[in-house]
């Protein structure tokens, strides 16, 4: 045996042990994998440069819906209280709210309904999930508050509470969306961020996984 051939061979082991400390101490920890692949799995995309599309279209259908529904309330609430007899409308048996007041609550328990619902999702976190389920019972009854008092009560009209009714829908509606949509663009922003640091790529690898496992759900063909 040659004698100089010891030390480099110990160099080799030791230069090896470091680049695999490195690229460990670069991956995300096992939450945040799990975290990454329930995204990737739910949105689909097919590489990093739709991820980007992805978070640019989200990002911007949210700020869309989001000022649709500033104006919308604006306008049939706001300005037209007096021409949609917003004043007739009953006041809520839950809490004493007025329906000028119900449709601001509406859209905030609608925003956080479904911010806590997005986050027990990808968590997989059942007592958020309950939380989200609560409160979106909530949202419902006030939605539905006003046709109940016209169908059960003679205090206001069908017509004032078909409208009240339809407005908090339509407000809860874009809310909603808009929130899911913000939600799903700054998960994958930070999907995002998290891959650039990464010394390899789940995305190919995702995308084989789920060719491999459509393949199986066919099965032989006869």
């Amino acid at each position: 045996m040659v004698l100089g051939e010891e030390p480099n061979d110990g160099g080799e082991i030791t230069s090896q042990q470091g680049i695999a400390a490195a690229a460990k101490e670069e991956l995300p920890s096992n939450d945040a994998l799990e975290l990454m692949e329930s995204i990737l799995q739910r949105l689909q995309p097919k590489d990093r440069h739709e991820i980007r599309d992805m978070i640019t279209n989200r990002g911007w259908l949210s700020g869309v819906l989001l000022m649709m529904s500033g104006l919308f309330w604006w306008i049939s609430v706001q300005k037209g209280s007096d021409a949609l007899n917003n004043g007739d409308i009953p006041i809520s048996l839950l809490g004493d709210f007025e329906f000028s007041a119900l449709a601001k609550i509406v859209p905030i328990i609608v925003f956080f309904a479904t911010v806590v619902w997005s986050v027990g999702r990808e968590r997989g976190h059942a007592p958020m999930s309950n939380i989200g389920g609560l409160l979106v019972v909530l949202a419902l009854y006030y939605i539905l508050e006003p046709i109940g008092f016209a169908l059960l009560t003679d205090q206001v009209s069908n017509q004032t509470a078909i409208f009240g009714t339809l407005r908090l829908l339509a407000l809860a509606v874009m809310i909603h969306y808009s929130a899911k949509l913000f939600i799903d663009a700054w998960l994958l922003q930070w999907v995002r961020l998290q891959m650039i640091h990464m010394p390899v790529d789940l995305i190919p690898q995702f995308n084989d996984a789920s060719d491999m496992s459509q393949a199986d759900e066919v099965g032989p063909s006869a």
